[in-house]
């Protein structure tokens, strides 16, 4: 047989295979496209670090700060229409600061944690990447009465969503974060700055929202 028609033969054989390969696992093929009626259930890890500088002490002198921020987030939502969730945000911040600047004596890091909640509201593109609206509020950990803080926050944010079946995705987050807490004194101290963070989160009704979407 010469060597030209075996070759056609065998990318003919190829060609049907994948055509019917693709065919079978074409549920498989996850899109970004979530229905009305769908259900979010997940979280994230966020974390960030910063360098700030402020004069506002009262010594008039400018000190300079160390700052690195985790939080564990917990996100649950509901899709009230397609491809909008909106719910609730769950947050626990916790917070290291160290003075660094030389012009004051060396300092221990300070540690504090923050328990905050607010609504947040995400939207998806077809590709998979969304927009995410954050806003939060809480107070510091309860263990000291005389150091309590009130604390509010905010975040926006883009990630993408990468679906590694019908209910679960992986998503990477950048977000550009709002944080301010005030004390009894009323006393504030503001941050802004970007946050990076890498989240799981289950689609639940999913499925079934897309195979009412594929009877339409």
């Amino acid at each position: 047989m010469p060597k030209s028609l075996l070759a056609l033969l065998l990318l003919v054989s190829l060609t049907i295979h994948f055509s019917a390969y693709s065919q079978e696992n074409e549920s498989s093929l996850i899109r970004a496209k979530i229905k009305h009626g769908s259900v979010m259930i997940g979280g994230s890890i966020n974390g960030s670090y910063l360098l700030t500088s402020s004069e506002l002490n009262s010594a008039g002198n400018q000190v300079d700060s160390r700052v690195i921020n985790a939080a564990l987030r917990g996100k649950n939502g509901y899709f009230v229409r397609e491809d909008l969730v909106v719910g609730l945000d769950l947050s626990v911040l916790h917070r290291s600061s160290k003075v660094t600047s030389i012009t004051d004596a060396p300092s221990e890091a300070k540690r504090e944690t923050f328990v905050m909640a607010g609504p947040f509201a995400r939207y998806y593109l077809l590709n998979g990447v969304f927009g995410e609206l954050s806003m939060l509020a809480g107070l510091q950990n309860f263990n000291d009465v005389n150091a309590k803080y009130k604390a509010i926050g905010g975040s926006l944010g883009v990630g993408y969503a990468y679906f590694i079946n019908e209910k679960f995705s992986l998503e990477p987050v950048l977000s550009f974060r709002y944080f301010q807490k005030v004390d009894r004194n009323d006393r504030s101290y503001r941050e802004l700055g970007p946050m990076l963070g890498f989240g799981l989160q289950v689609y639940l009704l999913r499925k079934r929202s897309h195979i009412i979407k594929q009877g339409l």
